[in-house]
């Protein structure tokens, strides 16, 4: 049984006709409720054969948007996905790209804590803020807690437990370590502490609005 990767997406531009198309076709996808990628590609043409080498069928679409938000002359809407393994968005940078040209980009935050995935790459922060993530249990209280800035998760982290040895100079990593060996932990106690990678490695996640 695979882990399951959640993940945020907005897709955006400039062009509203475009984007409306693109919002229409993926709310019918995802309102069909099963095979929700695999009809949203028949939606754009595709065939069985390619679809077959495009999806992975334990994908699905878990919510749309009904309608398109409007900040100045750009437009956006958001959808969310759990994918298996990893968050899969070569189907949508394929189908953008082939379908739309370059009037809609997107931008995606992604995690699956079982593979150490931790994704955002929204640079300018606009939609999806978030730069890092607690997640962790303890004294019996279970956290999962988002911060947009290093210096708003040390903070929390200090008033949860306290003085971990803290220093200016320490990494995520020296931080999630630190409070590890100073803890005293019962059963469900655990501690992790994550940056989201800024990049995914997929040139169409740095195209800028048409």
């Amino acid at each position: 049984m695979a882990n399951y990767c959640s993940n945020s997406i907005r897709f955006i531009s400039r062009d509203r006709s475009k984007l409306a198309v693109f919002l229409r076709k993926v709310y019918a996808a995802f309102d069909s409720r099963s095979s929700g990628f695999y009809n949203l590609l028949v939606l754009h043409g595709y065939t069985n054969k390619q679809i077959a080498g495009m999806i992975d069928r334990r994908d699905a679409l878990t919510h749309c948007d009904t309608k398109l938000s409007v900040d100045g002359e750009v437009f956006s809407f958001g959808v969310d996905t759990e994918t298996a393994w990893a968050p899969h968005m070569e189907v949508f940078y394929r189908l953008l790209g082939e379908k739309y040209g370059d009037a809609i980009r997107m931008v995606y935050q992604s995690e699956e804590c079982g593979c150490d995935i931790y994704i955002n790459t929204d640079k300018e922060g606009k939609y999806f803020p978030e730069r890092y993530v607690v997640d962790c249990c303890h004294v019996g209280e279970f956290h999962k807690e988002y911060f947009n800035t290093y210096e708003d998760a040390i903070e929390w982290i200090q008033g949860e437990y306290k003085d971990f040895g803290f220093q200016l100079f320490d990494t995520v990593e020296d931080v999630e370590r630190k409070v590890r060996d100073i803890s005293e932990w019962d059963e469900d106690g655990f501690f992790n502490f994550h940056e989201f990678v800024m990049d995914d490695g997929h040139i169409n996640a740095e195209r800028k609005v048409a």
